[in-house]
This record gives structure tokens, sequence and C-alpha cells, in this order.
């Protein structure tokens, strides 16, 4: 019997700018990062991949992406990049073509990154052509677990004004994950905080970003002075998830609360 748990890493909503000393609500986010792969470096040396899970880049500027890959080499461990409203996906393909992977398997389990990203919009939807590929997948592979991966969250999380850009189309996801009896869990990114809550009775995980936060269960627009953080997610052999979310530090971060969006 393997007994061996997957070990994955995930980070989020990095929002870098071709000028690393560009700040998002007084944050520079490209020394944020740096912080938290900082921390992994240290303490989560060679994970078995990096998901980086939406909206890498604020500015639309190849540069960003260039950034975000070279700063990345400094983590022993492939990373999967999926886009988040904020992205361009052709210079991500342009870029680093081999971190664009939807597919990746790993011992008993499978990971399956899905595209939620509509053009033009904040909000997510999961097209046809996308909730085909996850079918598949989950066809293909039935003896193995299934983790999902996106940016945009599937249910509310009580936050009036973020759960107006939440996917769209939940009730499309959940039709493709009831036909199968393998999915074992869903993370994603976007909201800008730590969040566990229930899907289809699965666990779902939101993650901080790497910059700024935004404040729990807010009507409107607010940032949050917790610090930025990634998600640490054991996959194991049995199908259960063990995650803990970790964050650089403990002290409130200097942020522009009077920003009203971003």
């Amino acid at each position: 019997m393997n007994t061996a748990r997957i070990r994955v890493l995930q980070i989020t909503d990095p929002h870098l700018f071709a000028d690393s000393g560009s700040t998002l609500m007084g944050v520079n986010t490209s020394a944020t990062l740096d912080e938290v792969l900082t921390k992994i470096q240290k303490d989560y040396r060679e994970p078995d991949g990096l998901l980086v899970t939406g909206d890498l880049s604020q500015d639309d500027s190849a540069t960003s992406y260039h950034h975000l890959k070279e700063k990345l080499l400094k983590i022993n461990a492939p990373s999967y990049w999926l886009p988040g409203n904020h992205d361009q996906p052709h210079l991500m393909a342009a870029i680093n073509p081999s971190a664009l992977q939807k597919q990746i398997i790993l011992g008993d389990w499978q990971i399956v990154l899905l595209n939620t990203q509509v053009e033009g919009k904040t909000h997510g939807y999961l097209r046809e052509t996308e909730l085909e590929r996850l079918a598949t997948c989950l066809q293909q592979e039935p003896d193995k677990h299934t983790l999902l991966a996106l940016h945009h969250h599937p249910a509310p999380i009580n936050s009036r004004w973020m759960d107006q850009i939440m996917l769209q189309n939940p009730e499309d996801l959940a039709r493709v994950i009831t036909g199968h009896n393998t999915v074992r869990g869903i993370i994603h990114g976007h909201v800008h905080q730590a969040r566990t809550y229930q899907f289809c009775d699965l666990p779902v995980m939101a993650t901080p970003s790497t910059c700024v936060q935004f404040a729990p269960e807010s009507d409107d627009f607010l940032a949050d002075t917790r610090q930025p953080g990634f998600r640490v997610v054991d996959l194991l052999p049995d199908g259960q998830i063990e995650s803990s979310v970790v964050r650089v530090g403990d002290k409130p971060m200097k942020v522009d609360l009077k920003s009203n969006g971003y």
C-alpha cells in the first residue's frame, strides 16, 4: 500500500508590476512575494509542486510575468499557473508554457486546473470546454483522488461585493463533480483571505494573497492588515486532505485602508 503523502503549495494573487517598486494599496507586491518565497525556501523545501492560482500580474505587462518566472526559480519544484481576472493568458503561454499544464498526476492523486477567466470581466465562468475537460480527466483517472484548482470562488463567502464577482455558473461545476465520486477538494484564490467552507459537500480552501489582503465578511470593498501568506496542502493516499495557511508574520501590515478598489 502506498503511504506517501503528496505535498503541494499554493500561492495566489501576487499582482506583480513591470516596475518592481510599484505598489498596490501601499504594498510593494514584488517585495511581499519575495517574503513568501523566502519563507517557503526556509520551511517547506522541495514540495511536489507549486500552484499559482491567478492574478499573477496587476499591469498586464510581459515583464511582470518574466519577474514571476524568475522569482519562482528559487523554489525547487515545478510551478503551475492559472489565469485570474487580471491576467493575460497569451503572455503567460508565451513566457512560461511549461507552467500551463492543466492536469497534474502525482502518485494517487491528480490535480485539475480550471480556467475561470472571462476576458474583460472580474467575475468567473467555466466554459463548456473546461467542464468537458474536467469530466474527461475524471473519467480517464477513475482510481485517482482529485483536487481542483481555480481562481474564482464557487460559492458565496458572506461578502457582498466579493460574491458579486464569484464563479457565475457553480451549478455547472456541481453537475460534473456530482457525476463522479473522486473529487476530494477545491482550492482557489481571488478573495485575498484564508477561508474554509463547503461546496458539493467537499472542502473548499481559499488562500491569502502574497500581497494585500481583503477584510472577510465585508459588504463593501475593504483592505485588511493581515500579513501575506500561502497554503500548504498535503494529499494523503486515502483521499484525505490536510491543509494549513502559513503567513510571513503576525504583526499588522501597513496598507492603505482608505483605498476603495484595486
